[in-house]
């Protein structure tokens, strides 16, 4: 049915922005040595860039994120020029309105707003289901739900039961409507680190399709 697998995600595209009438898609997001076909979701509750580097989410998730008060120096970064950078990044939340910082301390006056409440990552192939499925189960560490999208004619083969064990979703694209044979079920993401630069990056690319267009 579909030439190849870039013919088979632009379809997923089209089948996507109809179904969920978003128009929040990005293809071949890499998070870490991991390239996902499709990531998309239906809704943006932070429209600016926060997390532009992965340690600023690091230490703001492991220092700052469920904690009133912490004083700078329980803050500090061994690396000097990156202990720099992060400084830096304390200053731009503090002009956002997230931290206050006075003295030697940070307090946190609100919590970073979430990109999206749901995020959604897809690996798209053609028929070899198991390989979808060892790379699909990768972005489980940033996604809410994740999904492997195959061509309609070889969704019989797949063992449906190491889908539902692994609470990855299935996803029957054709030339008609888009299938979805195995819903996942929407889990949150234990390292919000990571969610969050991920999202970021997400976003990132999202204007600049924009502006690309």
């Amino acid at each position: 049915m579909f030439v190849n697998e870039k013919e088979l995600v632009e379809k997923l595209v089209l089948d996507l922005q109809e179904r969920f009438g978003t128009q929040y898609i990005v293809r071949e997001l890499r998070g870490g040595n991991n390239i996902a076909d499709i990531v998309y979701t239906t809704d943006i509750n932070r429209s600016n860039i926060v997390f532009d580097e992965y340690f600023n989410a690091y230490y703001y998730f492991n220092g700052i994120y469920n904690h009133k008060k912490v004083s700078l120096d329980e803050m500090k970064i061994s690396d000097e020029r990156v202990n720099r950078k992060f400084y830096h990044f304390l200053r731009e939340l503090e002009n956002l309105g997230y931290i206050k910082i006075s003295g030697n301390y940070i307090t946190s006056v609100k919590k970073i707003d979430a990109v999206t409440k749901n995020f959604i990552a897809v690996e798209a192939k053609i028929s070899d289901w198991k390989a979808g499925l060892e790379q699909a189960v990768r972005y489980k560490q940033y996604a809410n739900e994740v999904y492997v999208a195959l061509s309609s004619e070889y969704v019989q083969k797949v063992d449906r039961q190491q889908f539902r064990d692994l609470n990855i979703g299935l996803m029957s694209v054709s030339a008609g409507k888009l299938k979805i044979s195995i819903r996942a079920k929407k889990r949150p993401v234990e390292k919000l680190d990571i969610q969050y630069y991920i999202a970021d990056r997400f976003l990132k690319q999202l204007k600049l399709s924009e502006m690309l267009e």
